[in-house]
């Protein structure tokens, strides 16, 4: 295993479920019901859709849910680490903005954790939440399986500093994808003005 310098201490093998309270997103029914849904509201509505869009960084949503929408969800108001349950299942995402949460997501409350190790860890875990799918069925995640799944974790200090260490890489990943993004926007331009 690659360490950084300075950190020798053994990683102690915990199960997710001693590190946060998971708990699952809660939707008002019936979801497409206009009452639970006010563009004036300053508390986003988290859907799967958000998820692959922004990368698992969910800074802006464009759907917002209503004083009486906000009564049938999880409302969190500070940064927390989800996990996608429905759809994309097995993504995870860290939320920076005040938002509902639909039922789709699992929520880690009260972390005993860094937020950004675990994104990248669960990001790492991803492909193996399939062992838990019927072969030919789609994968189902519940709060079960999650909170007994086990972990190697390290310390807070090297959990920061691995945390960091990802995010940097997929910093610069996002910065390079938007420079190809533009490059072939460019390229299409050109193809289109000089191909008459």
């Amino acid at each position: 295993m690659v360490r950084f310098d300075g950190f020798s201490e053994e990683w102690k093998e915990r199960k997710l479920g001693e590190l946060a309270d998971i708990v699952r997103g809660a939707s008002p029914r019936p979801i497409h019901d206009p009452k639970w849904f006010d563009q004036d509201s300053d508390i986003g509505w988290l859907r799967i859709s958000d998820v692959t869009g922004q990368n698992g960084r969910i800074y802006h949503l464009e759907q917002k849910i209503s004083k009486a929408g906000q009564k049938k969800t999880r409302v969190l108001e500070s940064p927390h680490l989800l996990l996608s349950i429905a759809a994309t299942v097995g993504k995870p995402l860290i939320n920076y903005i005040k938002t509902g949460v639909h039922d789709g997501f699992l929520i880690f409350l009260n972390p005993k954790f860094e937020l950004e190790f675990m994104f990248q860890w669960l990001e790492m875990f991803r492909p193996k939440w399939n062992k838990y799918g019927q072969p030919g069925s789609q994968v189902n995640l519940n709060s079960e399986l999650v909170r007994n799944q086990v972990i190697l974790l390290p310390n807070k200090d090297e959990q920061q500093k691995i945390g960091e260490f990802f995010k940097q890489l997929d910093d610069t990943v996002a910065l390079h994808e938007k420079e190809l993004e533009l490059l072939k926007e460019t390229k299409k331009g050109f193809l289109q003005k000089m191909f008459v």
